[in-house]
């Protein structure tokens, strides 16, 4: 069997590492942003057996043959163990979140899990590692467009809002994208969030829909999140904000669909924690608090993001834009935004979205640094200094990660120089 690799970024290093641990090395790679490699085009596909093509390469721009397109995500579930189980997790915001949380409950449960995939680690990085009974695996719509031959024991798509239409030719397009998905799971052991956007879709009926407002199944009453067999008490339930208690909902019951859960679960749910980049509370001081959302790129999740910290923020937005429309946001804004602080490539764009319909000061930055420099010297008691770009971190930083590093970083050597307790 001969491979050719498309792309030697993450995922494609993840699927040579798996191949060679099966002792498979009958393998070329092709890469346009690395000159010691072959440029994707120059690939001649006749002479190899599986294509591997890496997700950030869209399907519709090479002309590789169907039979032998494959991906790092299938080459992963083509090597795993015979009994394992997969969740597979979707959706534009909270995906990584939901991920997160599965894993923990199932691990709190006393399950053998591991979360990979869009996450962390890539999942066939994960497969040449360990064998283990449930992988978490969280799936880009640009790993969906790859899938062939792939099987979910439970799935959910948490949304789908307006993303990636760079790739997409429209938001139909990349809502079709998202529900591919539910070809490769059970359609009653997969869960999407009620929405409008999907009424154009023939959907099947036995897929579980969340109603946004936890007013059908599972329910919320008296801080009780109710699911019929098992219920959690989410009074001491950590993470912010009502969208957190939608991913609760979300990663209980894929935990229930492949672990079973049953009885009073209160004890998990007040166990979880957040991931980095996810409105992390990383320090306070004088009565101000700092919050890193690094892993906002869109608009809707600065907009989550506002709604789950409250009022008297200053927020921090910019990177590089994305075709999308920032002005639905300027309501959220006005009802929580004492200032706005605009920084990088998008700094000028945003602002022209948002002159005229933004109430609170508004402030251009070069950078990140300037702006935390600028919010600093702006903030005061009672106040929450937040990271929620809105944009992807491409204008000055390799992912969102090392932007919301740099942040807290910046933020931290401001405190400790201020002789601050963080």
């Amino acid at each position: 069997m001969r491979y050719a690799l498309l792309g030697y970024g993450i995922s494609g290093r993840g699927a040579e590492k798996l191949l060679k641990s099966k002792n498979i090395h009958n393998i070329d790679i092709f890469d346009d942003t690395i000159q010691s490699y072959p440029s994707v085009s120059s690939c001649d596909f006749d002479r190899y057996d599986k294509v591997i093509v890496s997700p950030g390469i869209a399907p519709d721009k090479i002309n590789v043959p169907v039979n032998k397109v494959t991906s790092e995500v299938e080459i992963a579930y083509e090597f795993l163990p015979p009994d394992a189980k997969i969740v597979g997790i979707t959706g534009t915001n909270g995906k990584s979140t939901i991920t997160y949380l599965t894993w923990q409950i199932l691990k709190q449960a006393g399950a053998d899990a591991v979360y990979c995939g869009n996450i962390g680690r890539t999942f066939s990085e994960v497969v040449a590692e360990n064998n283990y009974n449930i992988y978490v695996v969280e799936l880009s719509s640009y790993q969906i467009d790859l899938l062939k031959n792939f099987r979910m024991d439970a799935f959910c798509i948490c949304n789908v809002t307006p993303d990636h239409l760079d790739r997409y030719r429209d938001m139909k397009s990349y809502t079709a994208s998202k529900l591919a998905a539910l070809k490769f799971a059970d359609a009653d052991k997969s869960y999407l969030l009620k929405s409008t956007v999907f009424e154009d879709f023939n959907i099947s009926k036995s897929v579980n829909f969340i109603d946004p407002e936890l007013k059908k199944f599972p329910v919320i009453k008296n801080n009780i999140l109710d699911f019929g067999r098992f219920y959690a008490d989410i009074s001491s339930y950590s993470l912010p904000g009502r969208h957190n208690v939608l991913n609760l909902a979300f990663a209980m019951c894929l935990a229930d669909e492949v672990y079973g859960l049953k009885g009073d679960v209160s004890a998990i749910a007040s166990s979880l924690k957040s991931l980095e980049q996810r409105c992390e509370k990383f320090a306070e001081s004088g009565g101000i608090q700092y919050i890193n959302d690094s892993k906002s790129t869109n608009p809707e999740s600065t907009m989550t993001a506002l709604n789950a910290v409250g009022g008297n923020v200053i927020l921090l937005m910019g990177g590089r834009i994305k075709d999308a429309d920032y002005t639905g946001i300027t309501k959220m804004i006005n009802k929580r935004v004492k200032k706005l602080v605009l920084f990088g490539e998008a700094a000028h764009s945003l602002n022209s979205q948002f002159e005229g319909n933004v109430e609170a000061e508004v402030k251009i930055c070069g950078s990140l640094d300037e702006a935390v420099e600028n919010a600093f010297l702006s903030a005061e008691a009672g106040d929450t200094v937040l990271l929620s770009p809105g944009c992807s971190s491409f204008d000055s930083f390799s992912n969102f990660e090392e932007r919301g590093k740099y942040f807290k970083d910046a933020v931290n050597k401001k405190l400790k120089g201020c002789g601050l307790n963080v």
